[in-house]
């Protein structure tokens, strides 16, 4: 297939000759939901303002009106990083605290792209770029990023003026000085992944329970290892194939992650979610 123009809407890019994964950094937010009563609809969209940020919403549930499902997101975290099954216990904790008739039944996260400066990367890929162009780091404000990226590419492929192109393009240097702190703290915080998961100790294979995985040491190196609830050993290559940080194991939902910049792999290692294109190796223990 070729084109004219192209435009890289991947969600995080999936080639990116601009580097825009130094300026991008990967945030996980989990999601629990279940039906209450019409008459305990709070009536609105509400999002507190304290550390863990919980937000609250209903939506349509069946066809008789009697109830709504709530929708509760919270717990935002780096993929690959700490306990998720903890949690999503304490998100749920924090929801039947609030809502004692709610029965969650449903339960998911999402994955979204903080830009180091705060604004969205939306314009050509890179300085040489003529007919390329990308659209990212929406920062959890997919709905309306993606509605204003439209309208930009669409006026920059067509060759229409827009106002405010300068203030989204991935080549910006002006707001350099303000992003350098947080850009500083998302460099730091990869070159800790990349080097000291290596530095982490391993738990011998045995001691993997069913239903869990972990990065272990076996044959003279390391293995992403998970066991299945039949007891198969399932074992991959622990390196990311985008740039080679160490995966972690995500419980709650299976899969192998990224801390670096989010990609995720199903247990046998075949990718879930990018920017890594190719799935981690399959070994044998």
């Amino acid at each position: 297939m070729t084109a004219r123009d192209v435009v890289v809407a991947t969600h995080y890019p999936v080639f990116d000759r601009a580097l825009l994964f130094t300026r991008l950094s990967p945030r996980r937010e989990l999601v629990v939901a279940g039906p209450v009563p019409a008459g305990l609809d709070p009536d609105g969209m509400y999002i507190t303002p304290e550390e863990d940020t919980r937000s609250v919403r209903t939506a349509p549930y069946g066809e008789d009106g009697t109830r709504r499902l709530l929708v509760i997101t919270g717990e935002h975290f780096t993929p690959g990083t700490g306990d998720t099954r903890a949690r999503f216990d304490r998100l749920a904790a924090w929801a039947r605290r609030h809502f004692p008739d709610v029965e969650l039944t449903h339960r998911w996260a999402t994955q979204d792209n903080d830009p180091t400066d705060t604004v969205p990367l939306v314009g050509p890929l890179h300085p040489g770029a003529k007919h390329t162009y990308v659209a990212t780091g929406f920062g959890g404000w997919g709905m309306s990023g993606g509605m204003m990226a439209g309208r930009l590419l669409t006026a920059q492929i067509t060759g229409e003026e827009c106002a405010w192109s300068g203030l989204y393009d991935p080549r910006r240097l002006a707001p350099a000085v303000r992003e350098a702190p947080s850009f500083l703290k998302h460099q730091a915080q990869v070159a800790k992944h990349f080097v000291g998961d290596r530095l982490r100790p391993s738990p011998p294979v045995e001691a993997l329970p069913p239903g869990e995985g972990a990065v272990v040491r076996a044959g003279g190196g390391r293995l992403a290892v998970y066991r299945d609830e039949d007891g198969t050993l399932h074992a991959v290559s622990p390196r990311c194939t985008h740039m080679g940080c160490l995966v972690d194991f995500n419980s709650a939902e299976r899969a192998w992650e990224c801390p670096c910049h989010g990609s995720r792999f199903d247990t046998d290692g075949k990718v879930i979610q990018g920017p890594a294109t190719q799935p981690l190796e399959r070994r044998h223990l």
